[in-house]
């Protein structure tokens, strides 16, 4: 299994004054991921066939971290997407 490759981390704005906030976003993916379709099928007595196809995500779920040693600092995690990040100092 490769490791998990950051494209990139980004903060918006890169410059906060005290009590200001910005946004910071890691982009990251899992090289060893990729999709496969599999199929399903279903024959009756009378020989009627009825298929269904899906597909699956194949790899390792990320976990994103942001953190820091600085005790005046506020980092909450976006519930709603991996990876983005609300910094508050």
């Amino acid at each position: 299994m490769a490791n998990p490759v950051i494209r990139s981390i980004t903060a918006t704005p890169s410059t906060l004054q005290p009590g200001q906030t910005a946004q910071v976003v890691i982009d990251a993916y899992d090289p060893d991921a990729r999709t496969v379709t599999v199929a399903g099928k279903v024959t009756d007595v009378a020989g009627h066939v009825a298929t269904a196809t899906t597909t699956l995500t194949v790899g390792d779920p990320l976990k994103f971290e942001l953190t820091t040693t600085d005790p005046a600092v506020t980092i909450v995690a976006d519930p709603a997407v991996a990876g983005r990040f609300s910094v508050r100092v």
